[in-house]
């Protein structure tokens, strides 16, 4: 989990997956379709905002992490210096913000093994600070929006990381569209 920013301009202070907008580079590395791109978008967003590399050993991540960063080099560029398997990505779950909401959002959320020695870092701009944590511990402890308690609360059953990732491997994912009611001018999402 990261911690965005106490400046950003959405969801400030709250504990987040890493993840962020589709870059138009995002599709070069993409089998050309949305899930695809998606899971483009996921594995670089991880890199940027984590430091976790997916694919093979990246010589001098720090470095090129802050390269990419910069946009002195692209994420094209470091997936052909190490390359991974997108379907290591395993979806599970795509949300949809209700509409009325200022901020608009189609998010596809993704689960992946790491290595158990992996560390993970924040870049400071728009994650402050990075945690590994149980998906129970993180309900309990950290401040969140709506869509990462739901999500959280649909891994805490699993007692694995690989049972969870064999569980939704080939499963079809619905599409979860919340909905904005407005009842004595007060404002609730709820699930349809």
């Amino acid at each position: 989990m990261i911690r965005r920013h106490s400046r950003a301009s959405f969801v400030p202070d709250a504990w987040v997956f890493p993840g962020g907008m589709l870059d138009t580079a995002d599709r070069e590395l993409s089998d050309g379709t949305d899930l695809g791109t998606m899971r483009v978008t996921a594995a670089r967003e991880l890199f940027e905002e984590t430091g976790i590399w997916l694919g093979r050993t990246l010589d001098d991540a720090d470095v090129k992490r802050t390269s990419l960063l910069a946009g002195e080099t692209t994420f094209p560029a470091l997936a052909a210096e190490a390359p991974f398997d997108l379907k290591q990505l395993v979806w599970t779950s795509r949300w949809i913000t209700p509409a009325g909401i200022p901020k608009r959002f189609d998010t596809y959320f993704f689960l992946a093994q790491a290595a158990p020695d992996v560390s993970a870092t924040a870049e400071y701009v728009e994650a402050v600070e990075a945690r590994w944590i149980t998906p129970a511990a993180a309900i309990a402890e950290l401040p969140m929006v709506f869509p990462t308690i739901k999500n959280l609360e649909a891994l805490a059953a699993f007692a694995t990381a690989e049972e969870l990732l064999a569980s939704r491997r080939g499963m079809e994912i619905p599409t979860t569209r919340p909905i904005l009611v407005v009842e004595d001018g007060r404002k609730t999402i709820i699930l349809p």
